[in-house]
C-alpha cells in the first residue's frame, strides 16, 4: 500500500471517529465518509462524505462541516504527532446519489 493510501485510510478512520465522538454540531447530520484524496504533496485533503437527506439537510451539513474544519485539523494534529496534517476540504460526494438515480432508470427500462 502506497504512503498516500496508508495516510488517506488514517484520516478517512480518525475523521470519521471526530465527527461521531467530538463533533457535536446539531447541523451536521449522519454522513458518512467515503473517500479521501490528497494532493501530491499531501498539503491538501479532500474529505468525501455521503448523506440521505433534502437539499436544505445538505446545505445545512455543508455549513457545519465548514464551521468545524479547523477544529478537525487541530484534533488531527493532537492525534497523529509523527505528520503534517493536511489542509481539510469537505467535499458532497454525488455517486451515491447518481446510481440511485441510475438504477432507477435501469428499472423503467425494463418495466
Amino acid at each position: 500500500m502506497s504512503r498516500q493510501k496508508k495516510i488517506s485510510s488514517l484520516l478517512k478512520t480518525e475523521i470519521s471517529l471526530l465527527l461521531i465522538k467530538k463533533i457535536n454540531d446539531d447541523r451536521i447530520g449522519f454522513i458518512s465518509i467515503t473517500d479521501i484524496k490528497l494532493s501530491k504533496d499531501l498539503a491538501h485533503a479532500w474529505v468525501y462524505y455521503s448523506q440521505i437527506g433534502n437539499d436544505k439537510e445538505k446545505e445545512r451539513t455543508k455549513k457545519g462541516l465548514a464551521s468545524a474544519t479547523k477544529f478537525i485539523h487541530a484534533e488531527l494534529s493532537k492525534l497523529i504527532r509523527y505528520m503534517s496534517i493536511p489542509k481539510i476540504h469537505f467535499r458532497f460526494d454525488e455517486s451515491l446519489e447518481k446510481g440511485v438515480h441510475l438504477i432507477k432508470k435501469i428499472d423503467e427500462i425494463n418495466q
